[in-house]
């Protein structure tokens, strides 16, 4: 699905282009990728907090071939990452020991680079046609490339605590940070747990083989209304405060 359509960041020029678009299932969502909205994806690419990105569908050819109809683009999905940290001080010593074991004694550290999954989201015209995995394969294939200005051990979201949201990311390859809901209340003194920490570790990815599963980076260039690569260099970029990842598909 997504090999069809055109990256690019979430902006404004972007949105009034496309047709209307909706994330009726959670309204926080559709809030926060949308214009004219309280703290919403705008808000935070201007305080260099965490940037959004999307994909949306390419009707050039359409409209091309039918200049007396020609079609809007629809948006089909859009992600947020900021970079972040991995803290390994507040967990038990046996989950500790597990991240420091495969790490060289020089180089363990108390909290390890990672790349923080603000929030996402598959809008509803194009729920149910795998576009969730596909996105979160682009994610990963762009935190490993190797021209990124910063680099990340891990991938990390803050996970809306209901079976469906921790379904979608425990498919795509991510862990729990904390054995369970007691074990990240006690360690970080939560009252509650409305959200669960999970992690992806990227070194198991060769970028070859998720170049080839993902779709190559040189791909998603080529898709980008500019063909440069400056979208990919500035993605990974800088902002520290956690969102809670809730996607909707």
């Amino acid at each position: 699905m997504l090999d069809n359509c055109l990256f690019d960041r979430l902006s404004s020029e972007i949105i009034n282009q496309c047709q209307p678009y909706s994330c009726e299932k959670d309204a926080d969502i559709d809030s926060f990728f949308h214009d004219n909205t309280k703290d919403n994806y705008a808000d935070y690419q201007n305080e260099m907090m965490g940037y959004s990105h999307c994909f949306y569908t390419d009707v050039s050819d359409y409209n091309s071939k039918h200049p007396e109809s020609p079609q809007m683009p629809e948006l089909v999905c859009a992600f947020s990452l900021s970079n972040s940290a991995l803290r390994t001080a507040p967990l038990p010593n046996t989950k500790r020991n597990r991240f420091n074991k495969p790490i060289p004694n020089a180089k363990r550290r108390s909290q390890y680079p990672a790349i923080l999954i603000g929030r996402l989201c598959v809008f509803d015209n194009f729920r149910h046609l795998d576009v969730g995995r596909e996105m979160m394969d682009l994610i990963k294939t762009l935190a490993i490339n190797p021209e990124n200005p910063s680099a990340a051990r891990y991938l990390v979201v803050d996970a809306v605590n209901t079976p469906k949201v921790l379904d979608y990311y425990l498919n795509n390859g991510f862990d729990f940070l904390f054995s369970s809901d007691e074990e990240e209340m006690n360690c970080l003194r939560k009252t509650s747990c409305p959200t669960r920490l999970m992690y992806f570790d990227l070194i198991v990815l060769n970028l070859s083989n998720a170049c080839t599963e993902s779709g190559t980076v040189n791909s998603i260039i080529e898709h980008s209304p500019a063909g440069t690569d400056s979208d990919i260099q500035f993605l990974i970029s800088p902002g520290l405060r956690p969102q809670p990842g809730s996607p909707t598909w």
